[in-house]
C-alpha cells in the first residue's frame, strides 16, 4: 500500500504532540539537575513509564536502552564515578523512548559537550569541572524535535 504525503505529515504531527511531555519533562529535570546535581528518580520513573506509550519497537528499545545503561555504568566504574548514578538512568530511559535513531540525540549532544570541554580548557577549570549533564539531553531533545518535526 502506497503512502501519501499527508499521511506521513499527521504521522509527524502526532508523534510532535506525544513527544511534547517528554520535552517538558527534561526541562524540568535540567532544572533540577542544574540547581542540585541530582536527577530525581520519579520523574525518570515517569518518563520510562511514558515511553512505553510511545516507543515504536520494544525489542529495539530494549536493547538500545539496554546497551546504553551497560555502557555507561561500565563507565562510571571505570572514571570512578564521573558519571553519575541519575545521568545513567536519565540516558538509558531516552535510549528506550528513541531505540536506534538515539543517534538523532547523541550527535548535537557531543556537539555541546565538545563545546564544553573546550570551555573548560580555554577557562582553565580543567577537566574535573562537574557538569550537569539533563541539560545537554534537554537541548538535544529540543534540536531533534525542531529538526525533525
Amino acid at each position: 500500500m502506497k503512502r501519501s504525503f499527508l499521511y506521513y505529515d499527521i504521522v509527524k504531527e502526532v508523534l510532535t504532540i506525544a513527544y511534547l511531555p517528554v520535552a517538558l519533562l527534561l526541562g524540568y529535570l535540567s532544572f533540577i539537575d542544574i540547581k542540585k546535581r541530582e536527577v530525581p528518580d520519579l520523574a525518570v520513573l515517569a518518563l520510562f513509564l511514558y515511553s512505553f506509550f510511545i516507543v515504536q519497537d520494544l525489542k529495539a528499545s530494549f536493547i538500545v536502552g539496554g546497551s546504553i545503561f551497560i555502557v555507561q555504568l561500565l563507565l562510571s566504574v571505570v572514571t570512578n564515578g564521573g558519571v553519575g548514578g541519575g545521568d545513567i538512568k536519565l540516558f538509558s530511559v531516552m535510549a528506550f523512548l528513541l531505540g536506534y535513531d538515539l543517534y538523532l540525540l547523541a550527535l548535537p549532544m557531543a556537539v555541546l559537550m565538545v563545546v564544553t570541554v573546550l570551555y573548560c580548557l580555554i577557562t582553565k577549570k580543567g577537566l574535573r569541572y562537574s557538569v550537569p549533564f539533563a541539560p545537554y539531553i534537554f537541548i538535544s531533545f529540543l534540536y531533534l524535535l525542531g529538526v525533525y518535526s
